[in-house]
């Protein structure tokens, strides 16, 4: 594969595709783009027998009458045998032969999570069957590069990310366990669960080799063990992808270190790409027939734009990791200065006793500076990221208090007139069993903190303003006195001190680099994109951008609203789909 330079316009790089954003979506796509297609097995889905009579039919079965209805003009005797021949070629089993009739065919009927498009669902249940179900079915997938099959042609194309393959898993905090279970963050033709098992005999092959023990054969690169599905560290998750790259020869497609600044249509080759390396600043621009959207959904974090929101870096953050951080040096300073008070936390000027510890109850939570003056932590939001915050300053023994919005105000009810914490546990959908210090976090929140130490629920209160009021003497120390002001849902207006306070009420894509930010692109035209409530309109079997100002414009992962690293395959098999079929007619 070779880049194609024009000297006369500075350097511009010619590609057949560019990739913006290089985690999970941008890697699926890039293994793809590289000759890497997905067959049939031939074996039966274990729970869904009309997709196995569906599977194989459309694998036996050509569509040629159909598609010569699509094929007009002077090309149409031309581009009629293309497609006879493209279709006979799907009949072994390469679903990435696959008419548009065909994907909706096998996709009718499927079911999934809420929000799972027609080919995600499909993609899935071939991928892990039955995996709502609880069952750890091997996949119907096979997978045969270009090396194994002349016909697979790569697609030249680069991927374009900030950071090293992973994206933002790679700024995660390393220790936090995914939500979902680890064969579920799996990318093709490599579970991560045996990626886990491969890297642990290499490391065991590599030890014994330094120690110069004998060997009973040669190592295994493909063990075919699995460990059980279980959930599993960002880091770890992290470190795959980055391997995954590596292991499946995709480096060379891949530039990391770029911001991207611009996306624009070209009338002369279709689209514009611009940009700049990180650390040197060197501008780059590619010029390409297909662009794809792959930057996720938690470049920018929400914010409630109050007063003083911003002023304050130094003890108001929106990112989990770097509340962390300010908690660890809190705990430093706090640990240097040694002092001890005897009376409990000043939790409100408004009302001081509003919180106290029930005395003798027992908890989980380390109370090595219970003795410490420690101004609580303010957690903003109702999510996972705000549950994270709370089990993190408590494990810290930092006190906190918790503003979420509460639609229902059912939170203070008796134990038998609380359908609400039925209801939010149903709509959080994570079983207890397998999920339960975010079950304990919902159940501080349903109680409001009575029973729980250094935990105080503030259902419905909204924040008005964060400042910082002269000096307070602590221990002979000047230092600031800071203040979180909130509303009740009855309108009182409450003042707190406060040490930090975290604002986590969800993230946005960052679109800078399309005109408009991207606004228009959405199912709601006049809003910016959202992930959740206005992502961006792509068409359900080739995720081709529906309002894009031309065609080649395409988008994967949670910016159309698949936010599950499980249903990333059916946007980037789609894409390929699509781009194949393209390049017959």
């Amino acid at each position: 594969m070779q880049n194609c330079y024009d000297d006369e316009e500075n350097g511009v790089v010619h590609k057949d595709a560019v990739i913006i954003g290089n985690g999970p979506s941008g890697i699926c796509v890039s293994y793809m783009l590289a000759g890497n297609w997905p067959y049939y097995t031939g074996e039966p889905h274990p729970g869904d027998e009309m997709l196995t009579a569906r599977l194989h039919w459309t694998t036996t079965h050509g569509e040629e009458e159909a598609e010569r209805n699509n094929v007009t003009g002077n090309r149409r005797n031309n581009g009629q045998n293309r497609l006879e021949e493209y279709d006979r070629k799907s009949q072994d089993g390469c679903l990435a032969r696959s008419t548009r009739r065909k994907l909706k065919c096998l996709s009718s009927g499927l079911e999934g999570r809420v929000g799972g498009r027609p080919l995600a669902l499909l993609m899935d249940q071939l991928q892990h069957p039955c995996v709502d179900s609880g069952l750890d079915v091997p996949s119907l997938l096979a997978w045969k590069s270009a090396e194994q099959n002349s016909e697979h042609k790569p697609i030249d194309h680069v991927v374009l990310g900030k950071s090293p393959p992973g994206g933002t898993w790679q700024s995660m905090d390393p220790n936090v366990l995914t939500i979902s279970l680890n064969r579920w963050m799996s990318l093709p033709d490599l579970d991560i669960r045996q990626w886990e098992t491969m890297l642990e005999s290499e490391q065991l092959w590599k030890s014994r080799k330094t120690d110069g023990e004998p060997y009973a054969h040669e190592f295994d690169e493909n063990p075919t063990v699995c460990k059980t599905a279980s959930r599993i560290s960002a880091g770890t998750v992290a470190a795959y992808y980055d391997d995954y790259v590596q292991r499946k020869g995709l480096k060379e497609y891949f530039r990391c270190g770029t911001t991207v600044t611009s996306v624009r249509e070209d009338a002369r080759y279709g689209w514009t790409v611009e940009g700049f390396e990180t650390e040197t600043g060197k501008p780059f621009r590619y010029r390409c027939k297909t662009v794809i959207l792959a930057t996720g959904s938690t470049d920018s974090p929400n914010r409630l734009g109050v007063p003083g929101e911003d002023a304050h870096p130094e003890w108001v953050t929106h990112y989990l990791n770097d509340l962390e951080s300010k908690l660890d040096r809190l705990l430093d300073r706090l640990l240097d200065r040694r002092t001890n008070i005897d009376s409990g936390f000043p939790w409100s000027r408004a009302d001081p006793s509003s919180f106290q510890l029930k005395n003798g109850h027992h908890d989980s939570v380390s109370h090595e500076h219970s003795a410490k003056r420690i101004e609580p932590v303010l957690v903003i939001g109702g999510g996972l990221s705000a549950a994270d915050a709370i089990m993190a300053a408590r494990f810290r023994g930092i006190p906190v208090l918790h503003a979420f919005r509460d639609t229902t105000t059912d939170w203070a009810k008796s134990e038998d007139e609380k359908p609400q914490r039925v209801k939010y546990e149903k709509l959080l959908g994570l079983p207890s069993s397998m999920y339960p210090e975010y079950h304990k976090v919902y159940e501080m929140m349903a109680d409001g903190g009575s029973n729980y130490p250094l935990y105080r629920a503030l259902p419905g209160y909204t924040l008005r303003e964060l400042c910082v009021n002269g000096n307070d003497r602590i221990a002979d120390t000047a230092s600031e006195l800071r203040t979180a002001t909130l509303s009740s849902p009855e309108g009182r207006v409450c003042t707190f001190r406060v040490s930090i306070v975290a604002i986590l009420i969800g993230y946005k894509p960052d679109l800078s680099y399309l005109e408009a930010g991207g606004v228009g692109l959405g199912k709601v035209a006049n809003k910016p994109i959202d992930c959740k409530s206005n992502p961006i309109e792509v068409d359900d079997f080739t995720y081709e951008v529906i309002k894009a100002p031309r065609s080649g414009l395409y988008a994967l992962g949670p910016l159309v609203g698949d936010n599950f690293v499980r249903y990333i395959l059916g946007g980037a098999f789609g894409i390929l789909v699509h781009t194949l079929r393209r390049s017959t007619t």
